[in-house]
């Protein structure tokens, strides 16, 4: 559930909100966005799998 106080003020939307609108049409930025969405999930996917492997040689010990 969305509190309705932060997206809209007296029937017009936030600042932040008409600047968040803005940038979801503006072509760079979106290409921007989703490399660096896909460069954090790359890093924490690669974080998780070595912290398993570390755990899996400290175990087998």
């Amino acid at each position: 559930m969305t509190s309705t106080k932060s997206v809209v003020l007296d029937g017009t939307f936030s600042p932040r909100v008409m600047e968040l609108r803005k940038k979801i049409h503006d072509t760079e930025y979106l290409d921007y966005a989703v490399q660096r969405i896909a460069q954090v999930l790359s890093r924490k996917i690669v974080e998780d799998n070595e912290q398993q492997l570390m755990r899996r040689r400290h175990e087998s010990k």
